[in-house]
């Protein structure tokens, strides 16, 4: 099998995988977002630091983080220092769902583990 062909089978597989959605109806992008506001904790993340983080510009973060603002998931913080800095940062019921969240990615890990390994092995001939 040709180098492309084996990127492609390889992109088809992790798309495939982040195609499935989540508990609470998450996809695995918006998972990517909550883990990187969750990881910086209650002081919340820049969203020019996030969209850096999760590989986004800064309006397409804006846009994938209104409906987890409308869910409950996160909110916005208002730097104290500095009116034109708005952070993100997880609300309690958030961290909560986050918790369930990464348990699932955990479980579906696990259950993807074997089947891309025997593909990588398939690929490498």
């Amino acid at each position: 099998m040709e180098t492309f062909d084996k990127y492609l089978a390889l992109r088809n597989f992790v798309n495939e995988t982040e195609k499935r959605g989540l508990v609470y109806g998450t996809s695995f992008s918006e998972f990517l977002i909550l883990k990187a506001i969750h990881d910086e904790g209650a002081a919340g993340i820049r969203r020019v630091d996030l969209a850096e983080r999760v590989g986004l510009t800064v309006s397409g973060v804006t846009r994938a983080i209104a409906p987890l603002e409308k869910q409950g998931y996160v909110e916005t913080l208002e730097e104290a220092s500095d009116a034109r800095v708005r952070k993100v940062a997880m609300t309690t019921s958030g961290i909560a769902i986050f918790e369930d969240m990464v348990k699932d990615v955990e479980r579906r890990m696990i259950a993807i583990h074997s089947s891309l390994h025997h593909m990588l092995r398939t690929l490498n001939g």
